[in-house]
């Protein structure tokens, strides 16, 4: 059974719908989110998730790494979206091992969306 099975439909939705209404008011990561549609950013991130995390396949959106590069997003806004994920997951009640492999499978994301500092 997929994560995303075990969460449930409705309440895969409510948690990631949480998640980013945090993130967008949040002091350190927030600014990412200003002049963005949150609506239309909010209905990606669900269809994307939903199918890294094993439910439909239904994303259509553009690949990570483009989107994320020009933003400069560095390892400590990356790690504090991660605590906001984590806490809004154990917030809804999600059992600790869910949590550990939603988190475990978003991590893998990283050097996706981190600016590159190998060329400093």
């Amino acid at each position: 059974m997929s994560i995303y099975e075990k969460i449930g439909a409705s309440r895969f939705k409510a948690i990631l719908t949480d998640f980013y209404l945090r993130c967008f008011d949040d002091v350190m990561i927030g600014h990412f989110f200003f002049e963005k549609n949150h609506d239309e950013l909010l209905k990606h991130q669900l269809a994307f998730t939903a199918a890294m995390l094993g439910g439909p396949n239904e994303y259509e959106g553009r690949a990570l790494a483009p989107i994320h590069k020009p933003l400069n997003i560095r390892l400590a806004q990356f790690m504090r979206r991660r605590v906001i994920l984590r806490e809004t997951m154990a917030d809804h009640g999600l059992d600790p091992d869910i949590i550990e492999a939603w988190t475990s499978i978003e991590d893998r994301l990283k050097s996706l969306v981190l600016i590159d500092h190998s060329a400093c």
